[in-house]
């Protein structure tokens, strides 16, 4: 498998970015979380789908980025001399997943799912399988390097995917376990809980139901006679029924004719009746019109006389309103004269009070003789106003006794008026009464004239009344005969029914007992298969327990053979890598590494860390080595990260030279790391830089 281009677009860090890999080694540089490793990630991703991602789905996207922009990486590589370009896709809020795959140019294989799966069957290895072959890091080396060996052997074991085969083991195991299980169950079904076989205790129990159903089958046909005896006798009935029916119905038909005759006959004679009683109604109505016209001709001066007291009540309002403003009139001149006296008393009082020695309040000279002229003429006004005051009281009293005369005279015809209208009110009521008979006449007259008309229509009718009571006698007896042979005839139809619900219900119990016996047969049926089943499953047991035996030889047979490969290719490694110093590198039956030096195997503790730190990576290498085998792929690259770890600078250039010296292996090597001092000693360097809006970019020198 080669690489040739990786696009990335809004990949973690990476907005938009196109890597094109070149051959040889080639150097991963940059600052630790540039996205370095992001590169290989990608790969991963885009092989793999979201089971090689590190994150959750919703961080795999570069942040920062709205939801209509898309997530997407494109991976063009050649594999067994096919050209291959893979896309997946991220898109939307809910990052749904797409995925297409080509090969030489046409479309192999669409869909997220569809595509991994097409790929790990064409790379003959799932994510974990491909990771650990092309993917090797310092921390996996440092902790081969500081593992004891009880924990060592596991985790290479574990590496090169032993562990799976611990798992179909196990899954071998509990199928066993499930097979016994299940025949252990059923074979507890076979029998009952007092442990004796189903099989014959359901046997016994159709021999038992057998017995009952020919039982059943004697009293249905027994019943089958009777209901065939009793239908006979029911045809009789029906007849009978028919018979009487149809004497009820001809008496009956006369007694409806002679009921026709009966009710025109009454009918006239009801209508001769009513005619008489509406000429009688109409010659009283018409006598009490009469009577009620003299009650009305004794009001008829009525209205002109209520018109004449309402003149004179009109003319007597009138004459008691001018007395009214007559006598108000002079009442206002009395006050006048009363306050004129009060005025010329308070004067007289004050010239009295000065006496006549004073000098008068208007021309300011002595009053003397003037004093008695002017105390005499007060007197005099004060008494003339006094008379007049005692004239105008007498015409008021005048005025009031006038008034009281036409009050009295004015009540005397509101009297008048009132009892008038009393007698307005039965004038008309004395009207109306008459028109409401009049209208009551009106009707009774046309009702009459239909009555004499529908009189006229009816044809003359005999009717015979005794006749008509012996047919109606004739009717009831007819019917009851009708009646009780249809009650005969019922009562042997509820007999056949009662018979035929019998049959039925004999019948449902024939059936149901059949359809126990056939139940029982099936159970039967059912423990003979599991008897059957339980043979085969025996069988399957014995294939799996022997399957176990042969998959745990394997096992322990492929263990035994991983450990002398893997000496073999870490040595071949370890020889390259250190210039031919250390030939043979050996795995121990603990998978604890022994260095081969001067002839003597010796334990690794015993070399530098540096050395330490290379004998590692050559185990790691080697372990890649057989998983690509056993896969089957070729995998041409190789993917190292951070793997200088303790190395000095002659060491670090020594691991250079000797992986230089692995292009006849790996026709494309990566070394991620942020050591600047080894970039001189590679061929290619992808220089992986971060800028201050957290966006990475891909360089390559």
């Amino acid at each position: 498998m080669i690489l040739k281009t990786l696009t990335l677009k809004n990949f973690r860090k990476f907005k938009n970015a196109t890597l094109e890999f070149p051959d040889g080694v080639t150097g991963v540089i940059g600052l630790n979380g540039a996205g370095k490793s992001t590169i290989f990630e990608a790969i991963a991703w885009v092989l793999y789908g979201s089971v090689a991602a590190r994150t959750s789905v919703d961080e795999i996207r570069r942040i920062n980025v709205i939801s209509s922009e898309s997530c997407r990486v494109e991976l063009d590589f050649v594999f067994e001399g096919d050209t291959y370009r893979i896309v997946r896709e991220m898109s939307g809020k809910s990052l749904t997943t797409s995925a297409t795959v080509t090969v030489n140019g046409k479309i192999a294989a669409t869909g997220a799912d569809i595509v991994s799966k097409y790929i790990q069957k064409k790379l003959s290895m799932d994510f974990k399988s491909f990771f650990t072959s092309i993917f090797a890091k310092q921390k996996e080396l440092n902790t081969l390097s500081t593992m004891v060996s009880s924990e060592r052997r596991p985790l290479i074991l574990r590496m090169l995917g032993i562990d799976s085969l611990d798992e179909v083991i196990k899954e071998i195991k509990s199928d066993k376990r499930e097979k016994e299980n299940f025949i252990e169950k059923i074979s507890q079904d076979l029998t009952d809980k007092n442990g004796k076989d189903k099989i014959e205790v359901y046997k016994e129990e159709i021999n038992k139901f057998d017995r009952e159903k020919k039982e059943n089958e004697g009293l249905i046909k027994k019943s089958k006679e009777e209901l065939s005896s009793i239908s006979k006798q029911l045809v009789i009935l029906e007849k009978n029924c028919i018979k009487t029916k149809d004497n009820f119905e001809k008496i009956n038909n006369k007694k409806e004719e002679l009921s026709e005759k009966k009710i025109q006959f009454e009918e006239k004679e009801k209508i001769s009746e009513e005619l008489k009683e509406l000429n009688n109604k109409i010659s009283e109505r018409k006598k009490l019109i009469d009577q009620q016209k003299k009650n009305f001709d004794k009001f008829i001066k009525v209205d002109s006389d209520i018109i004449a007291s309402e003149k004179r009540i009109n003319e007597l309002k009138n004459k008691i309103e001018e007395l009214i403003k007559k006598i108000e009139q002079k009442k206002t001149i009395v006050d006048r004269l009363n306050n004129d006296i009060k005025d010329f008393s308070l004067k007289k009082q004050k010239i009295e009070q000065i006496g006549p020695n004073a000098k008068c309040p208007t021309c300011e000279r002595v009053l003397a003789d003037q004093y008695k002229n002017l105390i005499e003429n007060y007197d005099a006004d004060i008494l003339k106003k006094e008379k007049e005051i005692e004239l105008l009281i007498n015409q008021i009293k005048d005025l009031k006794k006038e008034k009281e005369r036409f009050s009295r005279e004015e009540q005397a015809f509101q009297k008048k008026k009132n009892y008038l209208q009393v007698q307005i009110r039965e004038k008309e009521k004395i009207k109306t009464t008459i028109q409401n008979i009049n209208t009551e006449i009106d009707k009774e007259t046309i009702e009459l004239k239909n009555k004499e008309k529908r009189f006229n229509v009816l044809k003359p009718i005999t009717f015979d009344k005794k006749e008509f009571m012996l047919v109606t006698k004739q009717v009831d007896e007819f019917f009851k005969l009708f009646k009780s042979a249809l009650e005969e005839r019922d009562s042997k139809k509820d007999e056949v029914n009662s018979l035929k619900i019998a049959i039925e219900r004999k019948e449902s119990d024939r059936k149901l007992i059949s359809q126990k016996i056939q139940n029982l047969k099936e159970k039967i049926s059912e423990l003979e298969d599991s008897k059957i089943k339980i043979k085969e499953e025996k069988i399957v047991v014995q294939h799996l327990g022997m399957l176990s035996e042969v998959m745990s030889n394997f096992r322990t047979n492929l263990i035994s053979r991983i450990r002398p490969t893997l000496s073999s290719y870490s040595s071949d490694f370890f020889d390259k890598l250190t210039d031919g110093k250390y030939r043979e590198l050996e795995l121990d039956e603990n998978y604890n590494l022994l260095v081969f030096d001067n002839g003597v195997y010796y334990g690794i503790q015993r070399f530098s860390g540096g050395e330490e730190d290379l004998a590692n990576l050559c185990l790691r290498l080697a372990i890649s080595e057989v998983i690509t085998e056993r896969a089957g792929g070729v995998f041409n690259f190789i993917i190292l990260d951070e793997i200088f770890g303790s190395q000095d600078m002659f060491r670090r250039q020594n691991i250079m030279k000797a992986l230089n010296g692995l292009s006849s292996k790996f026709r494309q090597i990566f070394l991620i790391t942020h050591v600047d001092d080894v970039k001189n000693d590679m061929e290619n360097i992808i220089f992986v830089t971060e800028n201050e809006e957290g966006i990475s970019t891909i360089k390559v020198e």
